[in-house]
């Protein structure tokens, strides 16, 4: 497999702009039982925001970081499937916090992409693995804070 570029590609405002209402509208949520914790940039909600740190026990910062579909290029089912595997081993060997998490698309036009919530990490680390995988952008949150969307292009 040909090594990934970690330079980011820039993205034309028109582009981007329309990435950013795309990303706005998905739900970005976590598992815990049969119930799940749903975040969207720009809201904030205490009770969601307690049980996501009864779960992973956040103290400052968390972030909702895939590793699916490149550059916002519907990649194949197999190819995401590796993707979430090396990202997830990557995540495995820091210390810290971690459990899977989905970006879903209420709207169904776009395919759930597996992640992971990532409690107290490095902010330049998750950076860093944003940008290993290609990712336009990731979603991060301090603690009383709402859902913000950080743009690596």
């Amino acid at each position: 497999m040909k090594p990934r570029s970690t330079e980011p590609a820039l993205l034309t405002g028109s582009l981007r702009k329309k990435l950013e209402v795309v990303y706005r509208k998905c739900e970005y949520s976590v598992q815990i039982g049969g119930s799940s914790l749903v975040f969207r940039i720009g809201e904030y909600d205490a009770a969601v925001e307690r049980a996501l740190f009864g779960l992973i026990g956040v103290r400052q910062e968390w972030s909702i970081l895939t590793p699916c579909n490149p550059r916002s290029q519907e990649a194949t089912q197999e190819m995401n499937s590796f993707y979430y595997h090396e990202l997830r081993d990557a995540i495995a060997t820091r210390k810290g916090l971690w459990v899977p998490a989905i970006n879903h698309d209420p709207q169904g036009s776009w395919p759930d992409e597996p992640g992971f919530v990532i409690a107290d990490a490095d902010p330049l680390w998750v950076r860093d693995l944003g940008m290993r995988f290609m990712q336009n952008a990731y979603v991060s949150a301090k603690v009383g804070e709402p859902l913000r969307l950080i743009w690596l292009v």
